[in-house]
């Protein structure tokens, strides 16, 4: 998702808010809280490594995904091998 694309759905949610907000607003207005076990006490690290609520994660490795690259000059060189190999296709294929 694009940051334009999560703006537009911020912006639509200004309007029309989802209802599992608009449930936990009101809760939250007649009283409400979240436990005490759904609060996470635990470092920024651990935060940003736990999966948001509801959601599955699995990583790459467990279905077959191969590992991300991550270097800026392997991925150019990839790019461009794709692109030699695409414009041969081309070249043959128009013939």
């Amino acid at each position: 998702m694009t940051l334009a694309e999560a703006g537009e759905i911020f912006g639509y949610w200004e309007h029309s808010p989802p209802a599992h907000l608009m449930l936990q607003t009101i809760a939250r207005l007649l009283g409400w809280s979240p436990s005490a076990s759904a609060v996470s006490t635990g470092t920024a690290e651990q935060l940003a490594a736990t999966a948001p609520p509801g959601l599955t994660v699995m990583r790459g490795g467990e279905f077959g995904m191969p590992p991300p690259i991550l270097d800026a000059d392997t991925l150019r060189q990839r790019n461009l091998a794709l692109s030699a190999a695409t414009a041969r296709q081309n070249r043959h294929t128009r013939g």
